[in-house]
């Protein structure tokens, strides 16, 4: 049984490691895994070396990308039973470096990447478990571009060293890099073995997202997850022919996505269908699009259009919540079937990866439009660009946000040559290139719109802690204030009390002079009278000695 891994504390391990070796944390972050992706790293390496173990003692893991060795590190540390081949074009720092715009010029840069990989191994002491490929992987192109082409050897490394238990891909980023390098790690894994991915949500994520959805329309048979858009900072993705089964209904995803308002969804969405079709009988095909049909129902709930719906001869079937839960070829016989019974047909489709959000079998939507192209039917973009000004995320009166990619790519199929074909011949089907761009679009919007609600959410958190702070200083300043009244009022009281302390100075003063000066008096006349008295004394006749 696998030990419970602390994964920050495993990439403090390694950061620790790199800094006592001379590079400092905050240059070597820029080039580290973030810790919520080493958690979510850890834990998927985690599942699919259950499997692997009870097969052999010491499982493979294959990385592409090794640069300084971070991930790579990472991995042995949390895993101690896995064996890490890791392939890097190991140029010297100052190269990539210079690719990367990164300043930091204190350290030897013509030292080679791996070799300050394999100097933190050691330090580690899992130097014998790390095994340091020189080359590109699928491809010779490079961050550091035409002027530093390396050989590809990703080929001779899995002929050599596979099949793998698992493959992390996290180098080039660009799209056809990507693209090369997931056909070729799926040849690498063994069978139901996931393909790791770093990088599917952020700043590379449409560049590799794109890449995924190519791959996806070749190998139909492989699932794509990850972390929802609203996490932002969680990038990890996976692609594995043995999913694990989304067990959140069409319609939890849908509450998720629109809360309480999918009704409101519902409604907008019935008035693209009545205006461009007229009256619709239609039926729904699963839970979810039922309530879409009662809007449907609504919009002609008036008597003579409850007529006209009557006698209505288009038929529309609704499934909005059926297609992203089938594994191919079952989706695809259901899709036929669905689309027999119609000649409209609204399809709920959400682009393949995010977790509560997309089915455990959403395909790219190009993959659909090739399967409507197939048997007769033209695909159009109808009721999404209708929703946008409900949901623009920095309106005032978004009346519909959206959290989540769920149903962001939902088409209106209509059969070539019917009578309802005329009633869109005046717009472009959608094609498989523009699916693949409504695909990347819509996926980076709902990222983005969640990268504006937790602005807005900061924000609004800063408002209020600084509400709180201008309330916590009123408070003060009137504690303050009423200090400052209560020692002016001390003030005023000791002043008074100074002055009387003084007019009584100044009357006991001049009490004690005039005392003085009367005690002088008395004692003047007291001497005076004595002097008197004895002139008197011997003046008179009768005065004896």
């Amino acid at each position: 049984m696998l030990a419970e891994i602390n994964a920050r504390k495993v990439l403090e391990q390694v950061l620790q490691t790199f800094e006592s070796i001379g590079y400092p944390r905050d240059v070597v972050q820029q080039w580290s895994i973030p810790a919520p992706d080493a958690e979510d790293l850890s834990a998927d390496l985690a599942v699919a070396l259950r499997h692997a173990i009870a097969r052999e003692p010491r499982a493979r893991v294959l990385e592409i990308g090794t640069f300084v060795g971070t991930s790579a590190l990472f991995m042995l540390l949390a895993h101690p039973d896995i064996e890490v081949h890791t392939i890097d074009p190991n140029f010297p720092l100052e190269i990539e470096f210079d690719a990367m715009h990164c300043n930091f010029r204190a350290a030897d840069l013509a030292v080679r990447t791996q070799d300050i990989a394999a100097r933190a191994a050691e330090k580690l002491g899992i130097r014998a478990r790390l095994h340091l490929h020189a080359g590109g992987f699928a491809t010779a192109a490079t961050f550091a571009g035409a002027d530093a082409p390396v050989g590809a050897i990703g080929s001779e490394v899995i002929a050599r060293h596979g099949p793998f238990d698992a493959v992390f891909v996290d180098g080039l980023h660009f799209e056809e890099a990507v693209l090369a390098d997931l056909r070729l790690a799926a040849t690498a894994v063994r069978d139901g073995a996931p393909i790791l991915m770093h990088d599917a949500i952020g700043y590379w994520g449409s560049c590799v997202r794109r890449a995924v959805g190519r791959f996806l329309e070749e190998s139909p048979h492989f699932s794509f997850s990850h972390a929802p858009y609203g996490d932002l900072y969680r990038s990890i993705a996976r692609l594995t022919t043995r999913p694990t089964i989304c067990t959140d209904s069409p319609v939890a995803r849908a509450e998720r996505n629109f809360g309480a308002h999918f009704p409101r969804y519902a409604e907008y969405a019935a008035r693209v269908l009545h205006a461009t079709f007229g009256a619709l009988n239609a039926s729904a095909h699963d839970v979810i699009s039922g309530v879409l049909s009662e809007a449907l129902s609504g919009a002609l709930s008036d008597a003579p259009a409850q007529r006209l719906r009557d006698h209505a001869s288009v038929s529309c079937v609704i499934a909005l919540g059926t297609l992203d839960e089938l594994a191919p070829p079952a989706s695809n016989i259901e899709l036929r079937a669905i689309t027999s019974r119609a000649d409209v047909v609204v399809l709920g489709f959400t682009p393949p990866g995010e977790a509560h959000a997309a089915g455990t079998w959403s395909r790219p939507l190009a993959s659909r439009i090739a399967e409507l192209d197939a048997i007769g039917f033209d695909a159009f973009d109808l009721i999404v660009p209708f929703l946008e000004p409900f949901s623009y995320p920095l309106g005032s009166n978004c009346v519909l946000a959206e959290t989540t990619s769920f149903l962001s790519t939902t088409l209106v199929a209509v059969r070539r040559g019917s009578a309802s074909a005329a009633r869109v011949a005046h717009l472009d089907p959608v094609r498989p290139a523009d699916a693949r761009r409504l695909d990347d679009v819509r996926t980076q919007r709902v990222h983005n719109g969640a990268m504006i609600a937790r602005l807005r959410a900061d924000q609004a958190a800063g408002v209020a802690e600084r509400d709180r702070s201008n309330e916590t200083i009123s408070q003060l300043r009137a504690i303050i204030e009423s200090q400052r009244a209560e020692i002016e009022s001390q003030r005023v009281e000791l002043d008074a009390r100074q002055r009387a302390l003084d007019l009584t100075t100044r009357s006991l003063a001049t009490a004690e002079s005039h005392l003085a000066n009367v005690t002088g008096r008395l004692q003047h006349m007291l001497d005076w009278r004595v002097h008197i008295g004895r002139h008197h004394f011997w003046r008179r006749l009768d005065a004896r000695i």
